[in-house]
């Protein structure tokens, strides 16, 4: 009857456990705390250490929820299990509760997490689907024992994972639906605002867009269709299609035929009639309107008005037939830039036949220091005999450019010629009244129909070239006459006229520019060359690089401080060049430059160079005002900014010992005096008010350290050198040290080297040390503390600047403890530094003057959770 009594009363507890548990997971609708709250709750109800909860995603058990275990160690949870491995794999994998105890594995199935006695682990079913597992690890007695699961607790367990997993998948679906539910409304907005986007788009294009049914009707009327054509949307929307001309109708219903079929029309170039009747070019583009279903059920027009590109075009064919010759041989004169060849040139293009086709002429050139106009080089036959080979071998038709400069410097019109030799001859004084002379004061085209009734006439010219008529244009260049161009058709006896001289003066244009570039070429390549002299001279380094960071040019400074010749530096990347790396460097001035588009100055750290400079980068710009690089100027200031931190030492080291005195001499009688009292007051007072005046004491007691440290920072004092063992000083330290070490639980090693003696003062060189060793100490629980003391030789300038072997000791101390941030390690020596909560930063500011006041270095290598390792270097 007892056994039925608590048989009865073990499954109204169960019940009442799965009715509580249930009641707890129902109140959670949110999947992720749901199954927080159920591993959580099962495992206290269940009285078990740990629970974890896994569901099957893609083939495998995913850990979605865990209890009792922590994040590392044996005891961390595997965050993927592969069907069949350990008792949850097996237990997904063949849909069946498996109890695991420790004692009594008869499967040999074990878990996968460590530290586990015993376990059940139930699948999550769905009918007949295993949805994932529920797996609770270490039941627990009354009295913290570990028991095993029972088949009761199995069927507890079981129950609950039914509800459980009918739980979870309500929460999944729920929160599925939430989630596709808000992703359709943002795709609705989308829709929304992409249809009004669209909707901006057609009403405000300046072309005409217009939407038609299949029978030609208007549906749809933007606003550049009525500036186009003239007719309001009012007037068009539900008739037919009032801008095709009559004549165009059968042409358009072919086009509908085309969209009927899903076929698009492309820029089509055509004509359009207006309101008012009149046609205009337009370009065209009709385009299927489709239904969900994707029947065509109207046409969408678009139409560009081109009635200007296609006039354009027309008088451009003009001006390009007019200019095509004319270009030929314009081409030739920019293909050189010898003065004489393109003298050449010009006179030839001016006489050929089907050039400009005058029969003879002269190019002469200003020389303003001697004032006067100078004959440079002619052209043309000395007889009318000569004329006409001339003329019947020059042409330009059916010829390369090649042929025709063969022809210039090989036939009659080659240097030298018999017109050549007699123009050469001929000055004309720039203040001349003549027609010459006047060209090139007014910049002025003349044209002297008859020279007879010219008072200006040149007479020289009538005299040597016996001219009967001629024309003269300026060759102005830069608002300035560089020469003039003078012809006539003796031989042919045609007149000259505007229409010529007009034509004649548009080739001018381009001739003078030829001339005077070929001139100033001579000059730019001289300066070019000085000025490539400079930049390979500058001793800084001097590079150009493109937006893209590839490097364009650099000097030889350049070359010399990467070490690799200019060709292996051009066209790669600046950061892999200059920074040692494979992206973009977060510090480059070229980059700053881009974004900003202004010049930098600034210093830059650069560890790949291994120093310090002066950067100034500026922004490089084309006519257009379009940044098309950077260039860097770069100078090593290592050493400047080593002597200009040096200098801010010395003047820290100046204000901190004006503090000093002002300290000592304020505060430390004053601090003295409190001190005594409070003394006396811990000795008189009860037990109460002792423990304030006791608080009292150890605070001034503490600023008196403060005090000390910082008066004995900077204290001047006379260093008194001796000889020592180094040996014997390392003794005396550790010594000293030991019982701090091995309070803090640290292991000290020591490495001597034989007996080397330092010339170096004893005490100071001791508190020296006892800093880096309290330092250490201090960043270092359980673990390592090694001392190494080594002779140690290099190469260095002696006093008189002569090269010789430095004999030296090191003296490394090395810890294993916390490390120092990269930040922080340039400024490890600075006075008042410190990362602790305590302690005044003075401790390796001291260590480092002491060692400096010995000729020493000290420097420090470091990183986060390796430890620190500080060197000494002391001369012998």
């Amino acid at each position: 009857m007892t056994s039925d009594l608590n048989k009865a009363e073990d499954q109204s507890r169960r019940l009442s456990v799965m009715v509580n548990l249930t009641r707890e997971i129902l109140a959670v609708s949110d999947p992720e705390p749901l199954l927080r709250k159920i591993v959580e709750s099962a495992a206290h109800a269940f009285r078990a250490r740990g629970c974890v909860l896994r569901l099957k995603e893609d083939g495998v058990l995913r850990t979605k929820a865990i209890y009792g275990f922590h994040d590392g160690g044996e005891t961390a949870v595997q965050e993927t299990l592969l069907m069949g491995e350990g008792i949850c794999g097996w237990a997904a994998e063949h849909g069946q509760t498996l109890l695991y105890d420790i004692q009594n594995n008869a499967l040999g199935i074990t878990p996968t997490t460590k530290n586990i006695d015993t376990a059940i682990c139930v699948p999550l079913m769905l009918g007949r689907s295993v949805m994932g597992t529920f797996s609770l690890f270490n039941r627990l007695s009354d009295e913290g024992q570990i028991l095993p699961f029972s088949s009761d607790d199995s069927e507890s367990i079981e129950g609950f994972a039914s509800i459980a997993a009918i739980v979870i998948e309500r929460s999944l679906s729920y929160d599925r639906m939430v989630r596709q539910e808000r992703e359709e409304t943002a795709a609705r907005q989308q829709i929304e605002e992409l249809k009004d986007y669209l909707q901006g788009l057609i009403v405000n294009s300046a072309d005409a867009i217009v939407t038609t049914d299949l029978d030609g009707r208007v549906i749809s009327w933007n606003s550049g269709a009525e500036r186009i054509f003239g007719y309001s949307e009012r007037e068009v929307v539900g008739g037919l299609l009032p801008i095709i001309p009559p004549f165009l109708q059968d042409i358009e219903r072919g086009y509908a035929e085309q969209i009927q079929r899903g076929e698009t029309v492309r820029d089509v170039e055509t004509v359009r009639m207006t309101k008012q009747g009149a046609m205009i070019d337009a370009s065209i583009t009709l385009s299927p309107i489709k239904n969900a279903a994707g029947n065509v059920i109207g046409i969408s027009r678009i139409a560009r008005d081109i009635t200007e590109k296609k006039r354009t075009e027309k008088e451009l064919l003009r001006t390009n037939n007019q200019l095509q010759r004319l270009f030929f041989i314009s081409s030739a004169m920019r293909g050189t830039l010898e003065l004489n060849r393109i003298l050449r040139m010009v006179l030839a293009a001016v006489t050929v036949s089907d050039g400009l086709g005058f029969n003879r002429a002269v190019l002469f050139l200003v020389d303003e220091e001697q004032g006067v106009i100078r004959g440079a080089m002619g052209v043309g036959p000395a007889s009318h005999e000569e004329a006409w080979e001339i003329w019947s071998r020059l042409s330009l038709e059916h010829k390369t450019l090649l042929e025709i400069l063969n022809e210039i410097h090989e036939g009659p019109l080659r240097k030298d010629s018999f017109m050549d030799r007699l123009c050469c001859g001929v000055e004309i004084p720039l203040d001349a009244e003549t027609i010459l002379a006047a060209s090139v004061r007014e910049k002025k085209a003349f044209n002297v129909s008859d020279v007879r009734f010219e008072p200006m006439s040149d007479a020289v010219l009538i005299q040597q070239l016996g001219t009967t008529a001629y024309a003269v244009v300026p060759l102005i260049s830069r608002d300035k006459v560089i020469g003039v161009l003078w012809v006539d058709n003796l031989y042919s006896q045609k007149p000259i006229t505007d229409a010529d001289l007009e034509f004649l003066r548009g080739f001018t244009d381009q001739t003078a520019s030829a001339i005077e570039n070929a001139r100033l070429f001579e000059h730019v390549a001289r300066a070019e060359q000085e000025l490539e002299n400079i930049f390979e001279s500058i001793s800084d380094l001097v590079y150009f690089v493109d937006r893209n960071y590839i490097i364009r040019k650099v000097n030889r400074a350049v070359v010399e401080k990467i070490g690799l010749p200019e060709a292996a530096i051009i066209g790669q990347k600046c950061f892999r060049i200059f920074h040692g790396m494979m992206v973009p460097w977060e510090g480059c001035p070229h980059q700053k430059t881009i974004e900003t588009r202004a010049p930098l100055v600034g210093e830059l750290d650069d560890p790949h160079l291994g120093g310090t400079f002066l950067i100034s980068s500026s922004p490089i710009f084309d006519q257009t005002k379009v940044l098309v690089g950077t260039v860097h100027i770069a100078r090593d200031i290592s050493e400047l900014k080593q002597l200009r931190e040096k200098v801010v030492s010395v003047e820290r080291m100046a204000a901190l010992g004006e503090m000093a005195a002002k300290v000592a001499h304020e505060i430390r009688n004053p601090l003295l005096s409190i001190g005594g009292f409070a003394g006396r007051l811990e000795k008189r007072l009860n037990r109460e008010e002792r423990e304030q005046a006791r608080i009292i004491v150890e605070e001034v007691k503490r600023l008196e350290a403060i005090l000390n440290g910082i008066l004995g920072f900077v204290r001047t004092a006379r260093v008194e050198k001796k000889d020592f063992l180094i040996n014997d000083l390392m003794s005396d330290v550790t010594a000293f040290m030991e019982p701090a070490i091995h309070e803090r639980r640290n292991s000290l090693h020591i490495d001597l080297n034989d007996q080397i003696s330092v010339f170096a003062n004893y005490d100071r060189m001791k508190e020296a040390l006892l800093n880096i060793l309290i330092n250490s100490n201090q960043a270092t629980q359980e673990g390592s503390i090694t001392i190494r003391v080594y002779h140690s030789s290099e190469m260095a300038l002696s006093d008189q600047g002569v090269p010789a072997q430095r004999q030296e000791v090191v003296i490394e101390v090395q810890d294993s403890g916390t490390g120092i941030k990269k930040d922080d390690i340039n400024r490890i020596f600075d006075p008042f530094f410190t990362t602790k909560t305590m302690g005044t930063g003075l401790g390796l500011s001291i260590t480092k003057r002491i060692i400096e006041e010995h000729q020493g270095t000290i420097e420090v290598h470091s990183s986060p959770g390796t430890g620190a390792n500080f060197v000494i270097h002391l001369p012998i």
